[in-house]
């Protein structure tokens, strides 16, 4: 199911296909009829069209329309909904999609994160924006027979994969990446203190080591999938 939403979706032509490119983007889990999180999804989308200079203050208000749609397609379980802003056009996209299997085991292979060192950039931490670089090092990692990369940066510590951000559980310890140069996960700022707290984990940021990845429990987290583990190939 695809629809369009914001101040240019009444003027805009019917079959007209929408703008394809990079921008600000992101997704979440619809549950049982119900978007988790949107108020928050809605507002990575504001804020990346912030750091385009193109403001769009219009999509906060977005949120009740887009739950209507949901709840007007009838469709039972749970779903993915993959939201775009259009800025110059002043649209944001919505596509209901089956949720993505998630396999087991799911397998990282290590691959030097295909951009560099991205922690200095202020793009960086917007979905969409730090260029279109995911598909190809997903690419590279399934020739591999692994089902996703763990992508590293120049100093040899963990970065994030291509589709979720990391978590290393260890003695007790749930361990973050530090956030500069990754998406900004919404998933780590609203989900993860209660999960790491009903496992009795203590939550840390900072950096995580190759080597150290094999020590503990590797796990990946995006607002679709939830929480699932991952080991090393």
């Amino acid at each position: 199911m695809f629809a369009l939403f914001g101040p240019g979706a009444a003027a805009w032509p019917a079959g007209h296909p929408v703008p394809v490119g990079e921008g600000p983007r992101t997704a979440l889990r619809v549950a049982g009829g119900l978007p988790q999180h949107l108020a928050a999804h809605l507002s990575r989308l504001e804020d990346g069209a912030g750091a385009l200079a193109l403001p769009a203050p219009w999509i906060s208000g977005l949120a009740p329309a887009i739950r209507a749609w949901i709840a007007g397609a009838g469709i039972p379980g749970d779903r993915a909904l993959r939201l775009a802003l259009h800025g110059p056009e002043g649209l944001v996209s919505a596509r209901l999609e089956p949720l993505p299997s998630t396999p087991f085991p799911y397998r990282l292979a290590p691959l030097p994160h295909p951009m560099g060192d991205l922690r200095g950039s202020a793009l960086a931490r917007h979905k969409g924006l730090s260029g279109p670089w995911r598909q190809p090092a997903l690419a590279a990692a399934r020739s591999r027979g692994a089902e996703d990369a763990l992508l590293l940066w120049p100093d040899g510590t963990l970065a994030e994969t291509t589709l979720a951000a990391l978590g290393l559980e260890v003695e007790g310890a749930l361990i973050l990446p530090p956030p500069a140069g990754r998406v900004a996960s919404l998933t780590e700022t609203l989900e993860v203190p209660t999960w790491a707290a009903a496992r009795g984990l203590d939550l840390r940021r900072e950096e995580i080591r190759l080597d150290q990845a094999g020590e503990g429990r590797l796990w990946c987290l995006n607002a679709v999938r939830g929480f699932w583990p991952a080991i090393l190939l």
